[in-house]
């Protein structure tokens, strides 16, 4: 949680700053030097996030589970809720091991 109020803290947008008559431009994501490093950040940011609106999604379809009472039609509605829930779950840490997959086959292949 803690990075995540790091990261909205901090600018997020390109700082120009003047020296001497030139322009600098400041690096927003802290010292990000490369595209793995890129990706490991906003990767962070995304799971950081991700996570606990999953959480809510999970216990979004327990409630719907507990209020329907054995209505078919919002069982179905709570198990849809469920399978999606769980799916977006697999997706946050499936991007997670494809990035880490795709760094560690260049980190090989590259030089």
């Amino acid at each position: 949680m803690q990075r995540i109020l790091e990261f909205f803290t901090q600018t997020t947008y390109a700082q120009i700053t003047s020296k001497g008559g030139s322009s600098v431009f400041k690096n927003p994501l802290g010292g990000t030097t490369n595209f793995t490093e890129l990706l490991n950040k906003v990767l962070e940011v995304i799971i950081a996030i991700g996570v606990p609106i999953l959480v809510v999604f999970i216990v979004y379809a327990g409630f719907l589970f507990v209020t329907a009472q054995g209505n078919e039609t919002k069982l179905e509605k709570a198990k849809a809720s469920l399978f999606w829930a769980i799916i977006g779950g697999a997706v946050l840490i499936g991007a997670k091991v494809i990035a880490t997959a795709i760094q560690d086959t260049v980190g090989v292949i590259g030089p």
